[in-house]
């Protein structure tokens, strides 16, 4: 026992020094697309931080190519790469909205859907020129700033001096001044109509302010009480949404389908940063401002919400202190003790200099050190706070109320609810009934054609054998048994025709007519009629039932006779007798029915049949 015990002790002992590999369930790809082509960095979470480890990037127009080449080198970079992805992308809009929708009691997604498309109209800011072609051709590489000054300035002068020179658009200029090509300048336009695809058909993404404290007076709106009121909610609640046209989700989620990769969200370009900034301060009040080549964002929010956000494009060439001014709010001086300053390529120390010593504010860079493993060429370390915050949103690692995504597909309803939906369910039980009753006509033509089949060897051996019966006499009784089985076989053919067309002309109209019937039977039973029984025959129903009286038991039959004409029904025979009896008046008490109904075809048949002979007689 001792010895038992103790090598059990040794087993448990080693099996806890067994360690299982572990799941890489945190891993997750994050790509990004613009004007510059697709990028995409790999992360990788730990306990509660997800963190980057490989970046790559491509200048395809083709979304499923970029895909692919992104796709293949991370592989050569890191082996492993998941499949689920999510996408930052300046297609998308977002904005804060005042709904009359408490998170307490939402409502259902398709309501939302159209609350927020209503409220949404007008909302996205269109002052926005990131889609321009000539932040497109700066952002991609093709022209320096300079030289689109430049080409902006020339456009001004022909445009003044009036004419056909007048007429000349931005691109077609850069052309013949030589600063591109005409093949990049193409290359750019197909990459502007993907991402500027017009779908007035949008989906959207939504995110109620997360409440900080059921006490504080900002959220004095949710309680409890709402989940116990009838009416609609009558308070306005923030809600941070997100939206993105139908068409251009639907090709990004293919582009992605094709390379074995599943696209779970979308993420706004616009306000990426700040889920990054929410990792770095727990400050109450944040304020972030986002430098783009093409248009500035404001953002002020808490240690849990987005709360406000404001787009406005830029003026070409560099940018000035009354731009940034311009977008910021009256009262920001009094709003925050200092600002963070977001710029994914130069760090514009002296926008942030003259920014801090007008505003009275200490202005923070909000920068990224570069990692660990070398970026592609260009790219600077501060393009990916954007992947952070969103990989961190995304896997919750940050708070959910600084961002806001839309999903990728629609989620389907299951299997179970689409089954059960009266319609269907009526198709499927007429669908049963109509392929048994095939099935069973499928098997009475295969029985003919076999009957038939027989009658053919049947012949030929009769045949045969008549031959034989010249020469042997004893052959006759034979001869005589297989005619009689001839006969019999021919009797079998005639009967199998016979059944197989009533089969046709009654039992296929049966599967409709005989709902019916026994809907009109129950359409005809008054207070005084008892149904016990209904038994359906081949060509027939057959009701037992009780009646009070036998007025009761003759407006039955009358009432169901006028219900059945429709279904091609009548009463054929019916008759009651006594069931029970008052032993004091001799009052009948109820009495017993019975009735039998036929299809019109056969109680005609029979009426006729049964007129002919008293005739006859």
């Amino acid at each position: 026992m001792t010895n038992s015990t103790s090598k059990l002790a040794s087993f448990k002992l080693a099996l806890g020094k067994i360690s299982l590999p572990e799941l890489n369930t945190g891993s997750i790809l994050v790509f990004q697309s613009g004007s510059f082509g697709l990028r995409a960095a790999l992360f990788k979470a730990d306990k509660d931080y997800a963190t980057v480890k490989a970046i790559a990037e491509s200048r395809e127009v083709d979304f499923t190519r970029a895909i692919a080449e992104i796709h293949q080198d991370l592989k050569k970079q890191h082996g492993h790469v998941p499949k689920r992805c999510v996408l930052i992308s300046p297609s998308l809009i977002t904005n804060i909205l005042s709904l009359p929708v408490s998170p307490l009691k939402p409502k259902s997604h398709s309501d939302m859907q159209e609350l927020i498309r209503w409220e949404i109209e007008g909302a996205s800011s269109a002052d926005n020129k990131q889609w321009l072609i000539g932040s497109m051709l700066v952002e991609r590489g093709y022209l320096t700033s300079n030289q689109r000054e430049e080409i902006v300035t020339e456009l001004e002068l022909r445009q003044d001096q009036g004419g056909d020179a007048a007429m000349i658009r931005f691109g077609d200029l850069a052309v013949e001044l030589e600063y591109l090509t005409n093949t990049q300048l193409q290359e750019c336009f197909a990459l502007q109509n993907k991402l500027l695809e017009l779908d007035q058909d949008a989906v959207f993404g939504y995110q109620a302010e997360v409440t900080e404290s059921p006490l504080d007076k900002q959220f004095s709106g949710l309680s409890d009480d709402v989940l116990t009121s009838d009416n609609e909610n009558q308070a306005d609640h923030q809600w941070l949404v997100a939206g993105i046209g139908r068409a251009i989700r639907k090709r990004w989620y293919g582009a992605f389908e094709l390379n074995g990769l599943k696209l779970e969200a979308f993420y706004p370009d616009n306000g990426a940063s700040f889920s990054a900034l929410g990792l770095r301060t727990e400050e109450e009040n944040q304020c972030l401002i986002e430098v783009h080549s093409s248009h500035l964002v404001f953002i002020e929010g808490s240690t849990k919400n987005l709360k406000s956000i404001k787009t406005k494009a830029r003026h070409d060439g560099i940018l000035t202190l009354d731009e940034v001014l311009d977008i910021c709010p009256d009262n920001i001086t009094n709003s925050y003790d200092h600002i963070y300053l977001y710029s994914p390529d130069d760090p514009q120390d002296e926008l942030s200099f003259a920014l801090a010593e007008h505003l009275n504010i200490a202005v923070r860079p909000l920068v990224q050190a570069p990692p660990s493993f070398s970026l592609p060429n260009g790219l600077s370390s501060n393009r990916l706070l954007p992947f952070i915050g969103t990989a961190n949103h995304y896997l919750t690692f940050s708070e959910q109320g600084r961002a806001c995504s839309v999903a990728a597909k629609d989620k389907e309803p299951p299997l179970w609810q689409k089954l059960m939906q009266p319609k269907v369910m009526m198709a499927t039980a007429a669908g049963l009934m109509l392929l048994a009753a095939s099935g069973f006509i499928v098997w009475m033509q295969t029985n003919l054609a076999t009957q038939e089949q027989r009658l053919i060897e049947l012949q030929d051996r009769w045949t045969k054998e008549s031959k034989v019966k010249q020469q042997y006499g004893k052959v006759e009784a034979e001869y005589k048994l297989l005619a009689t089985d001839i006969d019999n076989i021919k009797n079998e053919i005639s009967l199998n025709n016979k059944l197989n067309k009533y089969l046709n002309k009654q039992l296929l109209p049966a599967v409709n007519s005989v709902p019916g019937a026994l809907s009109a039977i129950a359409e005809s039973i008054n207070q005084g009629v008892i149904i016990e029984q209904v038994e359906l025959q081949l060509d027939s129903i057959i009701i037992d039932g009780r009646a009070l009286k036998t007025r009761n038991a003759s407006q039955f039959a009358q009432q169901l006779n006028e219900n059945l004409k429709q279904w091609n029904f009548q009463v054929g025979d019916t008759h009651s007798t006594a069931a029970n009896t008052d032993p004091e008046d001799g009052v009948f008490i109820d009495y017993k029915m019975h009735l039998e109904i036929g299809r019109r075809y056969f109680i005609e048949e029979g009426k006729n049949q049964a007129n002919n002979k008293e005739q006859s007689e």
